[in-house]
C-alpha cells in the first residue's frame, strides 16, 4: 500500500502482515458466528466435493478465509472473473503455508447487484453474446435461467468455437439450464470448476447471514456508519485522493424479487430485506467471515479505503487488500510477429504503442540527428536574425521574440511532417505493431477486460488451472504472461 493511504488500510507487503492478521482476526471472531456461518455454507452447498468439506471442517475448527467477489457474470464474463478466484486460491495457500494455520479461499458472490447491463454479456473469439431480458429491476441473482439457458444454447449452435471451448462454455449452459435462477447456476459453475481447490462459495442474500448482521443495519439505519464513511471519505479527499463510492446517507437498499430500491430515511424493515450497497457489503462480508484478507481489483480495493472508520466503530479488524493477479493469452502467432519486430514482449506493456513507433523510427531513421543537421542551420539563422533586429530596433524586441516563436513552431511542423513521412515508409513494422497491440489490448483495453476465461482456453488449447495457482503463490502480485507451448 502507498505510504500516503497508510492511515486508511494495509496491503499485504510481507509474510508477517498474514501472520498478524491471522492473529488478530482470530482475536476478534465469535465461535457463534462461526457456527452459523458453517450452518449456512452446509446449506447452500449441498453435497460437497472432498476439497471443500476439507476446507468447511477447516472452517469450523477454527480456520481464516481469505475473499474475493464478483458480479454474477454470464459465463464469467470478463476473464478476470475467473483470475480473482484463482489468485484468492494461491494467496490462502500461501497464507497456510506461511503461517501452519489453515486459511481457506472464498467467493462471494455480488447476487444482489441490480445492474443487469454489467453481467449480460461476454465475448468468445470475437463473438459476442448478450442475454436479453425485458425490465430487469431486481437482484440479478433471483433472475430465472430459463431465458438465459435458451438463447445461450442457440448461440453456441453456430458460434465458431475449439472443441475446448465448446466443452468448457456447454459445461456452463448445462448449469443455467439445470438451476433455477442465476445465484444457483453461478455457485454449480465457480463449484464445478474450482471445488477442487476448496474454494467455498456464499450467498450473502441469505436471511439468516443477513438476522447475524442485524447489528450492523441498525447502525447504518441510524445514520451512524454512514457519517464515518463520509468522515474518513473527506480525509482521503484532504490527501488527494477521490471517493471511489458516493457515500449515501443511508447505504442500504430494500430488496424483493423484482425491486431494490434505496433507503433514504430510517424506517423500520426486516433483515432479510436488506441489500448492502457497494460501500456497505465489504463491511458485511467482514462482520459474517473470519476473513484476513481480501482480493480485489485496483477501483474495489479503492472503495475499502473510505472504511476505515466504519471498521474501527464496529471493532472488526480491517481485512489486508490484495491487488488482485493479472493475466494476459499471447497467441502463439503473435509471440512470433513479436520476433520480427526484433522487440520484447515486456516492452508491450512497458511502453505506449506510440513510444515504440517513435523509437523505432528514432532507432532505425537516426530521426533525431538528421533533425539536428537540417534544423541547426535554420535555428542559427533564426537566433541570428532575432539578435540583429533587437540590436538595430530595442523597441521590436516583443515583435522579433513573437516572430522566433512562429519560425520555431514551423520547423516543429516540419518535424512532425517528416516523422509522417518515415512512419510510411515503415508500413509492414507498424501494421505487425498493430496487430501485437490489438490482440494485447482489444479495444485499446487491457486483455483480460475483453477477453473471457474461454477466450484464454482457445488460445493455449487447455485450462492452465494449476500452472496459474502455483505461479500466483506469493506474496505480491503479477501479471502473468502464459502462451501456448507448441
Amino acid at each position: 500500500m502507498d505510504s500516503p493511504l497508510k492511515d486508511f488500510a494495509s496491503g499485504v507487503m510481507n509474510e508477517e502482515d498474514l501472520v498478524r492478521a491471522i492473529a488478530s482476526k482470530s482475536a476478534h471472531y465469535s465461535d457463534e458466528n462461526r457456527a452459523e456461518v458453517v450452518e449456512v455454507f452446509k446449506r447452500q452447498l449441498g453435497t460437497l466435493h472432498h476439497k471443500e468439506q476439507e476446507s468447511l471442517d477447516a472452517l469450523a475448527a477454527g480456520a481464516s478465509t481469505v475473499i474475493t467477489g464478483h458480479q454474477l457474470m454470464v459465463c464469467g464474463g470478463t476473464a478476470f472473473f475467473e483470475i480473482k478466484i484463482l489468485s484468492a486460491i494461491a494467496l490462502a495457500k500461501e497464507a497456510t503455508r506461511i503461517s501452519g494455520n489453515s486459511v481457506v479461499p472464498v467467493f462471494w458472490m455480488a447476487s444482489e447487484d441490480h445492474d443487469f447491463e454489467e453481467i449480460a454479456s461476454f465475448q468468445v473469439n470475437g463473438q459476442k453474446f448478450t442475454w436479453d431480458i425485458q425490465n430487469s429491476q431486481g437482484p440479478v441473482g433471483r433472475l430465472l435461467t430459463n431465458s438465459l439457458s435458451e438463447q445461450l444454447e442457440t448461440f453456441l449452435e453456430s458460434a465458431q468455437l475449439s472443441v475446448v471451448q465448446r466443452d468448457f462454455l456447454h459445461r456452463r449452459l448445462h448449469h443455467y439450464q439445470h438451476q433455477t435462477n442465476l445465484a444457483s447456476a453461478t455457485r454449480a459453475i465457480v463449484r464445478e470448476w474450482a471445488g477442487h481447490y476448496g474454494v467455498l462459495v456464499i450467498d450473502g442474500d441469505d436471511s439468516q447471514l443477513k438476522s447475524l448482521a442485524q447489528p450492523l443495519w441498525d447502525l447504518e439505519l441510524a445514520g451512524e456508519l454512514s457519517r464515518r464513511i463520509k468522515h474518513t471519505t473527506e480525509a482521503l479527499k484532504a490527501k488527494g485522493y477521490g471517493a471511489q463510492v458516493f457515500p449515501r446517507e443511508i447505504n442500504l437498499f430494500e430488496i424483493s424479487d423484482t425491486t431494490r430500491e434505496r433507503i433514504l430515511a430510517t424506517k423500520s424493515i426486516s433483515a432479510e430485506s436488506i441489500s448492502p450497497n457497494a460501500l456497505m457489503r465489504p463491511v458485511y462480508q467482514e462482520w459474517i467471515l473470519p476473513n484476513i484478507a481480501y482480493v480485489g481489483g485496483g477501483g474495489e480495493l479503492a472503495y475499502w479505503l473510505q472504511l476505515k472508520g466504519v471498521f474501527e466503530r464496529i471493532k472488526v479488524p480491517m481485512p489486508l487488500l490484495y491487488l488482485r493477479d493479472s493475466v494476459v493469452a499471447v497467441p502463439r502467432k503473435i509471440i512470433h510477429t513479436l520476433s520480427k519486430l526484433e522487440l520484447p514482449l515486456e516492452d508491450m506493456f512497458l511502453h505506449s504503442r506510440s513510444e515504440l513507433e517513435r523509437n523505432h523510427i528514432e532507432s532505425m531513421g537516426q530521426f533525431s540527428l538528421e533533425s539536428q543537421r537540417i534544423n541547426s542551420p535554420l535555428e542559427q539563422s533564426i537566433k541570428e536574425w532575432r539578435s540583429a533586429i533587437t540590436g538595430s530596433y530595442p523597441d521590436l524586441a516583443v515583435h522579433a521574440e513573437g516572430m522566433e516563436k512562429k519560425l520555431i513552431q514551423t520547423i516543429e511542423r516540419s518535424n512532425k511532417t517528416r516523422y509522417r513521412a518515415q512512419k510510411k515508409k515503415r508500413t509492414i513494422w507498424f501494421g505487425r505493431l498493430e496487430k501485437v497491440f490489438s490482440a494485447l489490448y482489444p479495444e485499446n483495453v487491457f486483455w483480460e477486460r475483453r477477453a473471457s476465461y474461454a477466450d484464454l482456453l482457445g488460445i493455449l488449447g487447455e485450462d492452465p488451472q494449476k500452472e496459474l495457482v502455483d505461479k500466483m503463490s506469493t506474496i505480491k502480485a503479477g501479471t502473468y504472461v502464459i502462451y501456448p507451448e507448441k
